[in-house]
């Protein structure tokens, strides 16, 4: 896997994909003035949602999730304060892989992880400032994996439960969205630890791309189901103490009542700016998710909502 930015942009050239782990540029990350950075990431967080990318620059090697859609993952502050919100939780150093979400206007979702009401989100890889680590994807879900059930020793490995049908998918016979579905749809048992993850790794080159959209695909198929249950994908865990490098795009809470994801979202900011050196401001976004799955989420900057500034 190529190692820098400049090695992928010749990987483009010659329809080649994903980028190695943990990468960065040499050159220093700079910001423009808050206000207009953070308004500048809620407009790009809506054209990434609304990119129905079936892949990145027409080549099968490039997952969508490198140029379109939201990935984000929810927090909760560790209450022992043995480890960022952005490092690896100890569940996640023990697994080799880190859970995530991806939202995308045709893999519409209401509810995010656990009910939680805030967290962060991810650049994707073709959008992100010079400097940044480039994160390994692994394997994506149509809904969620239920992976504290699932092999404790394999990312993305099978449940117990289902040691055939629950592989990744195309060592359980299943490559499209259609067989997905069916094989959810199997009457009785756990389905979200029956179904398969889609195997996304760069190691796979041109099925890579595909196996991505037929899962956004299979999620879509649900429907209403779909729509009532986040996805889950999965990206190779990185070092902890990284926080300068990592490819963090912004903060979120979930906007409506009492806002009550704003205060951890605040507290996230803050800290992260006070890991940093030199200080990065990440914007806090407001996330209103989609009513149903007709309508559209939308992402929005509030001057207010900010604790630190530029």
């Amino acid at each position: 896997m190529r190692k820098t930015i400049v090695f992928f942009l010749m990987a483009i050239m010659a329809g080649c994909s994903q980028v190695g782990s943990y990468s960065t540029h040499d050159s220093d990350v700079t910001t423009q003035s808050s206000a207009v950075n953070g308004q500048h990431i809620a407009t790009q967080l809506t054209t990434l949602y609304n990119r129905q990318f079936p892949n990145c620059n027409k080549v099968d090697s490039q997952p969508g999730f490198l140029c379109s859609g939201v990935t984000f993952r929810v927090t909760v502050r560790d209450p022992a304060g043995q480890y960022k919100v952005w490092d690896p939780s100890p569940t996640s150093t023990k697994s080799g892989g880190i859970s995530f979400s991806y939202l995308r206007k045709d893999a519409n979702f209401g509810r995010l992880a656990w009910g939680y009401g805030n967290g962060y989100i991810l650049y994707p890889f073709l959008e992100q400032p010079a400097g940044k680590d480039q994160l390994q994807y692994l394997c994506s879900y149509p809904m969620d994996a239920w992976g504290w059930h699932r092999s404790e020793t394999e990312v993305c490995g099978p449940s117990p439960l289902y040691p055939e049908q629950s592989k990744r998918c195309q060592d359980a016979g299943v490559t499209t969205a259609a067989q997905a579905v069916a094989v959810w749809n199997i009457p009785g048992g756990n389905r979200n630890l029956r179904q398969c993850g889609f195997d996304v790794e760069d190691k796979r080159n041109t099925l890579a791309g595909p196996a991505f959209y037929q899962s956004l695909l299979a999620k879509s198929l649900l429907g209403t189901t779909g729509f009532n249950e986040h996805n889950e994908i999965i990206v190779k865990t990185w070092p902890a103490g990284r926080a300068n490098t990592l490819p963090i795009m912004a903060f979120f809470f979930v906007a409506g009542g009492s806002n009550q994801g704003l205060a951890d979202a605040q507290y996230n900011q803050r800290d992260f700016y006070n890991s940093t050196n030199p200080k990065i401001v990440v914007p806090i976004i407001r996330l209103t998710p989609a009513a149903s799955a007709s309508e559209s989420a939308s992402f929005s900057y509030v001057a207010a909502d900010q604790v630190v500034s530029q």
